[in-house]
């Protein structure tokens, strides 16, 4: 089928009244809007996150906060209600509305977070430093009618993010600091504790302890040996004993004792000859000359000491009584020593056998009490351990918390202020006049193809010979009169004329007189993504 390009031409041309209507319409629409929405303007403000100042190795910040979160953080505080209305208040963003009622709060901080921008941008690491930490920007930006109010507003802004990145860090690090203030006192009042009661389980355990046992035990050898050093010395004091008694029985004296108690120099000399006799004895064999030679002397000394006693038992007699009562007292006091001596030591060796049971009783309860004293102990060596865990981070936050006092930890700098704009920045009135003049054209080229597409009428001879088969000789086309043709110019330039002039001054009355136009529009280009704000 061929394509007949002056058919369609003369069609369009035909119906291009309809073109121009529509095309008209929708220019004056954008042309008006242009023109009535208010100018906006914008102010931008630029902020960088700094890294720390003091090398992490020397002294780290106890505030560990990412940039991004902790630039959420803030945006998030600034844009709340209260915030916002307090802004409101004191810079009189809305004082001179032109509404004809006060806007509501909730009008007030809704329009605040439209018109306000936070942006944070992360710069690309060079290449040469790949390790290092990526650069955190934030912009700000604030959009309004008035050039002063917005770089005011956006200053504003600025000066909040400053102030609430100090308070949050130093509130942080000072909550830090109290954090571990209160974890040392309480571990140190629990460590007080155990300190308390791991004495007081040592004092009530005495010396039943595993780290008394060497001692325990030296002290029970040494107890042994001291009962057996008792008890070999009952046995010589015994012997001692028996010897006294049967030499006084056989001499009715004790020890060789002389009159009045003393012995004479010849009994002494008796007495020296039996000892050295009895000494050769333990050396000498008994058919020894040496011992024949002391037993003789012996033998003589004896012989001369009965002389003696032959001589003086004139005086012996008239003493005798006196002197066996004497005798008899000395060797009874030799008795009664010997017999103290032997009770004493053995009530020594009752105490120290008591001792003994009582040290082996500690030596056995040892073990329980190490049990329970190691649990103590290791309580007491874990709360030591926490102690000294939290201690050490304490120095560490109130390094942190210096740190941030004196801004040397992670802060937030200006890098430029936000300025007053000199032109507006929105709306883009040259793209809002293209746009409807392009949006009426589309239109009417759209419905003028929907008009012939509902139209089956037949119009052209080629339609006749396809639909009826007929074929016709001539056309005549239709011929209008000039009356026809002066009412429908008429029409035409007054419906262009309407358009024109009526439609914009339609819409600037409701603009100024009913609602502004762009409190109309917004909520329908809000629904699709975009906005006039």
């Amino acid at each position: 089928m061929k394509l007949d390009l002056k058919y369609y031409l003369r069609v369009f041309m035909r119906r291009s009244p309809y073109f121009i209507l529509i095309t008209a319409l929708f220019s004056s629409i954008g042309f008006s809007i242009a023109m009535l929405l208010p100018a906006e303007y914008e102010a931008r403000a630029t902020l960088l996150v700094e890294a720390e100042q003091i090398p992490a190795a020397l002294a780290a910040s106890t505030v560990q906060v990412q940039a991004a979160e902790q630039l959420q953080i803030i945006e998030q505080r600034l844009l709340t209600r209260a915030n916002l209305l307090d802004m409101a208040n004191r810079l009189g963003l809305y004082a001179d509305s032109d509404q004809g009622s006060a806007p509501t709060a909730t009008a007030i901080v809704t329009d605040m977070r439209n018109r306000t921008t936070f942006r944070a941008t992360n710069t690309v690491k060079p290449s040469s430093r790949r390790n290092a930490p990526a650069t955190t920007l934030l912009t700000i930006t604030y959009r309004g009618d008035s050039p002063a109010k917005v770089a005011e507003v956006t200053n504003e802004f600025v000066t909040l993010v400053l102030q609430e990145n100090v308070e949050i860090r130093t509130e942080q690090a000072g909550d830090t600091l109290e954090f571990f203030e209160q974890e040392v006192d309480r571990l140190g009042t629990e460590l007080d504790t155990q300190s308390a009661r791991l004495l007081e389980y040592e004092a009530q355990a005495g010396l039943a302890l595993p780290q008394h046992l060497e001692y325990l035990r030296n002290r029970l050898a040494s107890l042994n040996t001291g009962i057996d050093t008792r008890a070999r010395q009952i046995v010589v004091l015994e012997d001692q004993k028996k010897r006294l008694e049967d030499l006084f029985r056989l001499t009715g004296g004790v020890a060789g004792a002389g009159a009045g108690g003393q012995m004479t120099p010849r009994q002494q000399q008796l007495e020296a000859a039996r000892q050295a006799l009895s000494d050769a004895e333990l050396i000498y064999s008994k058919t020894n000359p040496k011992l024949t030679m002391l037993a003789a002397k012996v033998k003589q000394i004896e012989d001369q000491v009965a002389a003696e006693a032959v001589t003086a038992s004139g005086l012996a007699d008239e003493v005798e009584d006196q002197k066996m009562s004497q005798q008899e007292a000395q060797f009874r006091a030799q008795l009664s020593d010997l017999d103290s001596q032997v009770e004493l030591l053995r009530s020594e060796i009752e105490e120290l056998n008591a001792e003994i049971a009582g040290i082996e009783a500690l030596i056995l309860e040892a073990p329980a009490n190490g049990v329970g004293l190691s649990k103590l102990q290791r309580d007491f060596n874990n709360t030591q351990g926490q102690y000294n865990t939290a201690v050490a981070r304490l120095s560490k936050a109130a390094t942190g918390e210096r740190i941030e006092l004196l801004a040397k930890g992670q802060r937030i700098s200006v890098i430029e202020q936000a300025i007053r704009p000199d032109r507006p920045s929105s709306p883009n009135r040259p793209l809002i006049m293209a746009g409807g003049v392009g949006a009426g054209m589309a239109t009417g080229l759209g419905i003028i193809l929907l008009m012939e597409l509902l139209n089956k009428s037949i119009r052209r001879p080629v339609e006749l010979t396809n639909k009826l088969g007929i074929t016709p000789i001539a056309v005549l086309p239709y011929i209008r009169t000039d009356r026809e043709i002066f009412v429908k110019r008429m029409m035409v330039f007054g419906a262009i004329a309407f358009f024109i002039i009526f439609i914009p001054l339609g819409m600037y009355a409701i603009h100024t007189l009913v609602v502004p136009l762009e409190t109309i529009l917004e909520p329908f280009l809000n629904r699709v993504g975009y906005s006039m704000i």
